[in-house]
């Protein structure tokens, strides 16, 4: 049953992501082409001198396409374009005690991580948003103990993931719930949960 509701939630994501890029790009075509047409009526009428229509027609057609966001896609919370698979399996969920270093909140644009130091291995830690770790107030540095919950995997070029459910930090004693017990996470609905270590 556990399989066939992860297929399931998959495919809406997968659905979700397909919609989400054809109204993005269909937005983009949208305003490309009234750039065009405007530059194309500008030179027919006589408006502008053709080199000059055609360089504002290519500026408007490049800001067009720098000003459009790129939405983060929501497939398990992760973005488009992560190298690392989205999803969280149940079967591969972990509990690792190590060392954080090279700490990497990001505001926006990708996946906040850690690097894990174990004593057997090493693992780059998918955290949250930016946004939702500064709402749960998360004190993360080099340096401190951690204890990570999560789903192991591994990326397109077989480095190893950790994408955590739940993070202990031994120096605060705060407890972070990034995720709920199906995987979910935490950020895409309801309030922020964090909580200190008992």
């Amino acid at each position: 049953m556990d399989a066939l509701n992860q297929t399931i939630e998959f495919a809406l994501w997968a659905i979700t992501c397909v919609g989400l890029l054809l109204g993005l790009l269909l937005r983009i075509g949208e305003v490309m082409y009234r750039v065009i047409a405007w530059g194309r009526r500008a030179c027919f009428h006589g408006r502008l001198a053709r080199p000059r229509a055609m360089a504002l027609v290519l500026a408007g057609v490049l800001a067009a396409s720098l000003t459009v966001p790129v939405p983060a896609l929501a497939g398990q919370g992760w973005w488009w374009g992560s190298p690392i698979t989205p999803g969280f399996d149940r079967n591969t969920v972990i509990r690792v005690a190590g060392t954080a270093s090279r700490v990497d909140i990001v505001s926006r644009g990708g996946p906040s991580t850690l690097r894990l130091d174990t004593a057997d291995e090493s693992f780059t830690v998918m955290l949250a948003p930016g946004w939702y770790l500064a709402e749960l107030r998360a004190d993360i540095r080099s340096g401190d103990p951690l204890i990570v919950e999560g789903s192991k995997m591994m990326d397109r070029r077989q480095q190893v993931y950790l994408v955590a459910a739940r993070i202990t930090n031994q120096r605060t004693g705060a407890v972070l719930e990034l995720r709920d017990e199906a995987g979910r996470p935490r950020w895409m609905g309801g309030r922020p949960s964090s909580r200190s270590w008992q």
